[in-house]
């Protein structure tokens, strides 16, 4: 079992095992649970699932959403995997009969596919969630789409959700952090990411501050900023391959032209001072 700690509320688990057995009986009911809602996404293995006395398959690709303190049962006999988030129910803002209502009917939901792409995105990137702002913006996205799924599950009709493509500009924002720095990243791709065209990319885009190119650049260097402090033994050019710049000429005039200096005067500059240090 590996984990990521989002934040303070947010858990981000990848379970490996030759089988598993998790449950809470009736027995347990006498001790309070956590107040805490488990999302699983089995990634291989069958079972069987149980929850608040309703029993189903446990399959690969499937989501399920379980309220920590009903009775409950996970069981899988053969090897396999998930990815699982815990999160504080007081996060997502809804009740546990909600909790219990959506989880009968997930499916339905239209964030439905989206959340199990979220998940394992967060399992493939979790190598790229190492400073604090990366988890930070995991965690809201993160939230702000599992709000969404367990809110439009538990209605009579969750097509017509009015936060659904709120949670959907969540989600591409937190693509952005986590592949601004790639540098074949591309509209076609974002768009592609998230299953829209690019139509529909820019429509969405037309509610941020910076158009998408200029939030690109400024994550990229954002990333050169902390590249050139935390890591003072790469060159300029390797800072610039690292941050999805073509080379470091391209970089060093971008770098000026946002920040007023070339890069080795800013690393120069801030070495002994890091932008965002406390003074005592």
């Amino acid at each position: 079992m590996s984990g990521n700690q989002l934040d303070r509320d947010v858990l981000f688990m990848h379970e490996v095992s030759t089988g598993i057995v998790h449950e809470r009986t009736t027995k347990h009911l006498r001790r309070t649970g956590p107040e805490r809602i488990a999302f699983v996404l089995p990634d291989a293995g069958h079972g069987y699932y149980e929850h608040d006395g309703v029993s189903r398959p446990l399959r690969r690709g499937d989501l399920y959403v379980t309220d920590l303190n009903a009775t409950y049962s996970y069981y899988r006999r053969n090897t396999g995997e998930a990815n699982i988030i815990q999160i504080e129910r007081s996060r997502l803002e809804v009740s546990a009969e909600t909790i219990r209502r959506a989880d009968r009917r997930l499916a339905h939901s239209p964030l439905y596919g989206l959340v199990r792409d979220h998940l394992a995105s967060l399992s493939n990137q979790a190598a790229l969630l190492i400073t604090d702002q990366a988890r930070a913006a995991a965690a809201e996205a993160t939230v702000a789409l599992l709000k969404g799924l367990v809110t439009s599950a538990s209605q009579d009709d969750p097509r017509y959700h009015p936060a659904v493509q709120d949670h959907l500009m969540d989600r591409i924002l937190l693509y952005l952090r986590m592949h601004a720095t790639d540098p074949d990243l591309s509209v076609t791709e974002i768009a592609a990411a998230h299953a829209i065209s690019t139509r529909k990319l820019f429509q969405l885009w037309q509610s941020q501050p910076l158009s998408l190119s200029e939030t690109i650049m400024q994550l990229r260097m954002e990333s050169a900023q902390r590249r050139l402090i935390s890591q003072p033994n790469l060159t300029i050019a390797a800072v610039a391959r690292a941050c999805g710049f073509i080379d470091a000429s391209h970089f060093s005039r971008r770098f000026r032209s946002v920040l007023g200096c070339t890069p080795t005067d800013w690393r120069a500059r801030h070495r002994d001072d890091p932008p965002g240090r406390r003074r005592e």
